[in-house]
């Protein structure tokens, strides 16, 4: 039976806020949610993390949702119905409170609902549910956006969880790699390091995906900001030791992009691979949100679902 919570199990004080974060079980795995952004931000299979700790020097977050927008805006713009708006880098609801919605032991539902702040910036009235279920070989996350609205809303939304590359003591990250479930032949882009993160037509390719299936981890690649790729024939990768094998399969069916990114310039113990609804701004674009590549358009009561799962290769 599913169990309603008025409040999360735990409360944390941090750097003057108050964290809201639950924990879930099964027989060999562990998770751990934060209320802000509705978060993932530990998975443990028999006592070994997989998920990125979110260390501040490299990177704060862990698995953040981003809503309603994937990437940067032009000049941290956008417009809706021909009306300009303040969105910024991958939308607001990484930022916000959730309400812990349900909880059973292995699994946590996250929700979101508009409000007067979120129409400064985004015009709609939304519901966002994130859902977060464990087992003992993985996890998977669930974003349910439902148009509360009486008109149809626009969105896009994705995901960004960062996992630990090395997995083991004793590895380096470049002893890691992504083995795609098909041999890929496509151009993989990178996106500016001006401006937020742009995507520029004039800027060449990246050669990682042509007739292979295998991309080598290497922090230099990452250097100018994500690699990103839009016309994959794969629906899953494994992020894998080279050598041994070990380590996770990421499923990304149902989005139309997925980036790879670690932070530039900082040879970060981790990587975040990316899965997409939408991309960050193109330098050449309208600023029209609903030309945007892979914008959804959402009808009135309607209700639109789409995830992640990961399983772990021990």
């Amino acid at each position: 039976m599913i169990r309603r919570s008025s409040s999360p199990a735990g409360i944390i004080h941090k750097k003057g806020r108050t964290i809201m974060q639950s924990e879930i079980k099964t027989t060999r795995a562990s998770a751990v949610c934060d209320t802000l952004g509705g978060e993932l931000i530990s998975y443990k299979l028999d006592g070994k993390e997989y998920v990125w700790e979110g260390i501040p020097e490299y990177w704060a977050s862990h698995t953040p949702v981003l809503f309603p927008t994937v990437g940067s805006t032009l000049e941290g713009s956008v417009k809706f119905e021909g009306k300009a708006y303040p969105l910024t880098k991958h939308g607001f609801a990484r930022k916000q409170q959730f309400r812990l919605l349900e909880s059973t032991a292995d699994t946590l539902v996250y929700e979101l609902v508009d409000s007067a702040a979120t129409h400064e910036v985004y015009p709609y009235a939304f519901r966002l549910l994130i859902t977060h279920k464990i087992s003992d070989t993985g996890f998977t996350t669930t974003f349910t956006v439902q148009n509360t609205d009486d008109k149809p809303i626009w969105f896009c939304i994705g995901g960004h969880p960062g996992f630990r590359v090395p997995m083991n003591e004793g590895e380096q990250f470049s002893d890691y790699k992504l083995v795609f479930d098909k041999v890929e032949n496509e151009d993989v882009i990178y996106t500016t390091n001006y401006g937020g993160g742009y995507i520029d037509a004039s800027l060449p390719v990246v050669d990682k995906l042509k007739n292979t299936n295998e991309w080598a981890l290497c922090h230099e690649d990452y250097d100018v900001d994500v690699l990103l790729t839009k016309k994959l024939q794969s629906r899953k990768v494994k992020l894998v030791n080279k050598d041994t094998g070990k380590g996770l399969e990421f499923d990304f069916n149902g989005f139309s992009a997925l980036g790879v990114w670690t932070p530039p310039q900082k040879k970060a113990p981790f990587v975040c691979l990316e899965p997409w609804n939408g991309l960050p701004a193109h330098l050449d674009e309208t600023g029209n949100f609903e030309d945007k590549p892979y914008a959804i358009k959402l009808n009135v009561g309607a209700e639109y679902s789409v995830g992640y799962k990961v399983k772990i290769l021990a």
